[in-house]
């Protein structure tokens, strides 16, 4: 029993360094300035660094955000707070992109670990994967599909690549606020599923499967529900080996599409 005691211990000894190095060598590789402390205390705890990095926000957006993240329990004060936003702005804005990609490019190396461009097998492979599993039923691949998921377009600048595959093998149960759907109905009876893209106390700005856009008065609709059960199954069982491999590949290497309607 003492033996298997101190393997026990010892395993959660070496784990628990290799976080610690993990952790001393992405702080070493983050540009210093000021903030620099505050944002690695109040977000690498809950978040990954590639999922906040890869962001690249516009200082409101990073704004909203990191208040977000206070308001769900962080324990930073508003002074750290603030810094964080500061820090956030100057060196991952998107109104800055050579300053953001020259921060974030020892960064981003070191987290992903980067991979070889797929070749033209493995990109069929990963089409085939696409087109068997139903992924267009829900979601963009460059201009094909529908809008009521999130857009795969543009997926490496907001996930690493275990987040993507963790997604596919053990989607989360509910949903993204950022994502969550719903289901209204008119005043004159209409029925309409969709995503949400904005919305106040009065209005809701939602998008459906085709990609139309439409604005809706909350007080003059008949019914109003938000729907935040994510409605994706795990494909563990579905996507195996080399046909995950290079599906996570190829959602990781989709670039940004500009398409006519804000998604």
């Amino acid at each position: 029993m003492d033996r298997k005691l101190q393997l026990v211990s010892g395993a959660m000894r070496a784990l628990f360094c290799g976080l610690c190095l993990s952790s001393a060598v992405f702080a070493q590789n983050l540009p210093d300035g000021t903030g620099k402390a505050e944002f690695i205390h109040n977000c690498l705890d809950c978040h990954s660094a590639g999922m906040v990095l890869r962001a690249k926000k516009t200082p409101d957006e990073w704004r909203k955000s990191v208040d977000d993240m206070a308001a769900r329990g962080s324990d930073g004060s508003k002074e750290d707070i603030d810094k964080v936003v500061v820090y956030l702005d100057k060196y991952f804005a998107t109104d800055r992109p050579g300053t953001a990609a020259t921060a974030q490019s020892p960064v981003l190396s070191s987290v992903s670990g980067g991979s070889a461009a797929l070749n033209s097998s493995e990109i069929d492979r990963a089409k085939r994967v696409i087109a068997e599993n139903g992924c267009l039923a829900c979601h963009r691949v460059e201009k094909q599909g529908a809008y009521t998921g999130p857009t795969l377009n543009g997926l490496k600048v907001r996930r690493t690549t275990d987040e993507i595959r963790d997604a596919i093998v053990h989607p989360h149960a509910t949903l993204d606020p950022s994502n969550n759907l719903i289901r209204l109905t008119t005043a004159g009876g209409k029925t309409v599923v969709g995503r949400i893209l904005s919305q106040s106390d009065h209005d809701v700005r939602v998008i459906d499967a085709s990609g139309e856009v439409a604005t809706y008065s909350k007080p003059e609709l008949r019914q109003f529900t938000i729907l935040d059960t994510n409605p994706m199954v795990s494909y563990e069982e579905k996507i195996k080996g080399e046909d995950l491999d290079d599906l996570v590949r190829y959602l990781g290497s989709l670039p940004s599409v500009d398409e006519s309607v804000q998604k």
